[in-house]
């Protein structure tokens, strides 16, 4: 028996080539550019015999892959005015030279398709170009309309499946990103829309008093309506769980106002996160990590996003105004020191110390979930999926003054979901204890870790009592997970 389908609806889901940009130019010497990152972009470095896309077997086809930060303009391009071109660089991508721009995009997007994956997306920023051929140039509204639709008509006629609209000189331009979105409704009805919650990659919450400004409730309100996709947007690895909760709390909270349509969110690489509270992923951790000497941090298991994407061949990511929200008014306090390193290092953070202040819990279409424990608490998320009930919980780690993703293990109950519906179950915990409205007794739990593709019989690991199933702590290993590196997720069914 396997739990996890072949295939995949629609999701968003992406794999976005940024940090490998910056894994890939981190170790080299010297690092000249301002952004050397963008230098990491070019045909080799995607497809090359050791190419960044050469990888992710077995989900491809869940992923679109976007292209990020410089993939349309000249290497060691650092003014900000020449971006938003679109059209492909010919010395980074020299098998498309002699094809229009649409052309160029359609190669990439066809060599994309041929490795499995569901699409190519691109990162634009929301400007148009104000220097071309060396000459200031400036546009009047009604021309950078034109130049939007004749950008959505190439994306159109090349297939493109995804715009990450984000940066550029009207970001947080709530009436600028409506154009943008109107243009693709209209000249690629098949392109997807993101804008994002811009702001830096570190946002420092008040430990007191935490209120999220007008502006931004303003900006949410006019732009969660008309994206497919809001981003909760950049994080530093050290602080991303505390970070992405709250940032996602902020945006589920705004939707909660909205009626009739309304983006899903992206919680970008914290895939548990966007798992558990039913949002699109922006996966971008990968192998290259292994190699990289400069940024003091352990690489990110790809595995995670992998058990993340397979739940949600289960569980979709759906709008964030739908159903139920609740917020936790406990928030919970992550810390962490920032050393010194060279300024030109993504993410662009200062020498300091620095905090992150986000709710305890966060639940849609589920009550808050009960969470105890003899000292600090983790973060828990978790929701029921709309259409079909099924239960997902997320328990992340926490960031503390001498520990980066700290395991906290508690007891957590929840009340919520079908029992006839799967329940996928992300984190390490004391015991965890789901609460149904029909009695489960006398029934069959079938387990199955969210990497494998075989299902085993569970009963007698768990506790069945009435209307409430029990699992202990210990079975999230027990199901195949022993790198005490990765985050543990199955995905558990019960039946007659």
């Amino acid at each position: 028996m396997n739990l996890i389908p072949e295939a995949s609806p629609t999701t968003g889901n992406y794999f976005c080539t940024w940090d490998s940009q910056c894994d890939e130019m981190y170790d080299r010497d010297p690092l000249a550019k301002s952004i050397p990152s963008r230098d990491a972009m070019n045909e080799e470095f995607l497809f090359g015999g050791n190419g960044l896309l050469n990888r992710f077997d077995g989900i491809r086809g869940d992923l679109i892959v976007v292209l990020d930060d410089g993939w349309d303009v000249p290497y060691g391009a650092t003014d900000s005015r020449l971006f938003g071109s679109l059209e492909a660089d010919p010395e980074r991508f020299p098998s498309l030279s002699g094809l229009n721009p649409a052309g160029r995009l359609q190669a990439l997007a066809d060599r994309v398709r041929a490795l499995g994956y569901r699409g190519l997306g691109l990162w634009i920023p929301t400007q148009t170009p104000s220097l071309v051929n060396g000459k200031e140039i400036a546009l009047s509204p009604r021309e950078e309309r034109l130049y939007w639709e004749e950008r959505a008509r190439w994306c159109h006629d090349a297939g493109i499946v995804y715009w990450k609209a984000d940066w550029g000189s009207h970001q947080g331009d709530a009436a600028y990103c409506r154009m943008m979105t109107e243009c693709a409704r209209q000249f690629a009805p098949g392109l997807a829309v993101e804008h994002g919650l811009v702001g830096r990659p570190l946002l420092e919450s008040a430990e007191a008093g935490h209120e999220v400004t007008a502006e931004t409730k303003e900006y949410l309100r006019q732009v969660l309506p008309i994206s497919d996709y809001l981003r909760t947007y950049d994080v530093v690895h050290e602080l991303k769980y505390a970070s992405t909760v709250d940032r996602a709390a902020v945006c589920l909270e705004a939707a909660r106002q909205l009626e009739g349509r309304c983006a899903v969110l992206n919680v970008e690489d914290t895939a548990l996160i966007g798992a558990a509270l039913g949002c699109a992923l922006g996966v971008m951790r990968h192998d290259f990590e292994k190699k990289r000497k400069k940024l003091p941090l352990p690489p990110r298991p790809v595995s995670e996003s992998e058990c993340a994407v397979r739940w949600q061949r289960i569980a979709p990511p759906f709008p964030a105004n739908e159903g139920t929200l609740h917020v936790a008014g406990e928030r919970l306090k992550d810390v962490w020191h920032c050393p010194k390193r060279p300024g030109n290092l993504w993410p662009n953070v200062p020498e300091g110390d620095y905090y992150v202040t986000a709710p305890a819990a966060v639940a849609r279409n589920m009550p808050l979930p009960q969470v105890r424990a003899s000292g600090e608490k983790p973060f828990v998320v978790c929701s029921v999926h709309p259409e079909n009930g099924a239960l997902c919980v997320a328990v992340t780690p926490r960031t503390f003054a001498d520990r980066i993703d700290a395991t906290l293990r508690a007891e957590i109950g929840v009340k919520g979901g079908s029992a006839a519906a799967p329940i996928g179950l992300f984190g390490s915990f004391e015991a965890l204890s789901i609460e149904f409205s029909e009695p489960i007794e006398s029934k069959t739990v079938w387990g199955q870790s969210l990497l494998s593709n075989s299902a085993r019989d569970v009963t007698g690991l768990v506790s069945l009592a009435g209307n409430r199933l029990t699992v202990p702590g210990s079975l999230m290993r027990q199901l195949g997970v022993t790198d005490e590196a990765v985050i543990p997720a199955v995905v558990l069914q019960i039946q007659n």
